[in-house]
């Protein structure tokens, strides 16, 4: 799934994966099961959207090392 494909807080996940809102902070949130409902944003958090930070299955980034 391409990570500019946007969602909204309530709607079913499409896929299993990582997930980041559009804030600056960029909150993450983890899905193992496709179906389930987007979870709201934490408080205080100024994000519109979810959209994928990267496919399931994808490696975990090696610890110490810069994500690309």
């Amino acid at each position: 799934m391409a990570p500019s494909v946007t969602f909204l807080p309530g709607h079913y996940t499409p896929a299993a994966g990582e997930y980041v809102c559009d804030c600056v902070e960029g909150h993450s949130w983890r899905i193992d099961l496709v179906g389930h409902l987007f979870p709201p944003f934490p408080p205080n958090c100024s994000a519109r959207t979810w959209q994928a930070a990267r496919a399931a299955g994808a490696p975990d980034p090696i610890p110490g090392r810069p994500q690309a």
